[in-house]
């Protein structure tokens, strides 16, 4: 249960009840990120139910917005506004790099912060409470399950702390493991949801696509492209969730 709790210390703001940590377990950590996002549709899904049961409006779905935020101690968005900075400052790759560790907050990191707010409220906005809402407890499954592949996958940059005492032999089975959640969350998703269920597929699928074009831009893996990668997966999906609701 180690890695279980170190993924839950790492990547999640609800206290965790053991403190402990094995750096040399951190591959297994990062095969229980999809547990971890269970956790946090799980109680994404109560509170949307609870919500819907007294019909709050506006100010439900501003709350429904940030649940996935608060639940992760905004440490994904982080990664999201620092790639933000990095990438669209068109500079060299080893400017972007230094960016992307900077801890200051630059305006292209504001400006997609404000865009990736407005789209997803919006988007909560026109889904309201016509949905059943068990989608929701696969989008952060299928995201964390996409992004755990990828840093696994992928070489680490050099400044990543995923780079440090890294194996180099690349743990294929671990990989396939994570893929095949993201595969099984998607399936549950289409199964229980229907057609709400492309909100997971959306999920999954445009993680994967902004993992893969930030990683290209930057030359490499990293904690804070797997977040961002995690931020504008969950976006698509409640827009996609939205789309779906109107055709419902």
């Amino acid at each position: 249960m180690t890695p279980f709790f170190m993924a839950w210390m790492m990547f999640c703001s609800i206290p965790c009840p053991s403190k402990k940590w094995d750096q040399s377990k951190t591959d297994q950590m990062l095969m229980c990120l999809p547990g971890i996002g269970l956790i946090i549709g799980a109680i994404w899904f109560g509170i949307y139910k609870a919500f819907a049961a007294l019909r709050i409006g506006l100010i439900g779905s501003a709350v429904i917005c940030v649940i996935p935020w608060l639940l992760t101690g905004f440490m994904h968005l982080d990664g999201y506004m620092d790639c933000a900075d990095a990438v669209l400052s068109f500079k060299d790759r080893e400017e972007r790099i230094r960016i992307l560790k900077d801890s200051r907050v630059g305006s292209f990191a504001v400006i997609c912060m404000a865009i990736l707010s407005v789209f997803t409220f919006a988007s909560w906005l026109q889904v309201g409470y016509s949905t059943s809402g068990l989608v929701m407890i696969f989008i952060p499954v299928a995201s964390r399950a996409v992004s755990a592949a990828c840093v696994l996958g992928f070489e680490p940059l050099a400044t990543s702390q995923y780079a440090e005492g890294r194996d180099t032999k690349k743990p294929a089975w671990m990989i396939a493991v994570c893929a095949g959640i993201a595969v099984i969350a998607c399936a549950l998703g289409f199964v229980l949801g229907g057609l709400e269920g492309i909100a997971v597929l959306a999920s999954a699928v445009c993680t994967l696509l902004t993992i893969l074009k930030v990683r290209a831009n930057l030359g490499g893996m990293s904690g804070d492209i797997s977040g961002c990668g995690i931020s504008t997966g969950e976006c698509c999906a409640v827009i996609a969730l939205a789309i779906a609701a109107a055709f419902a």
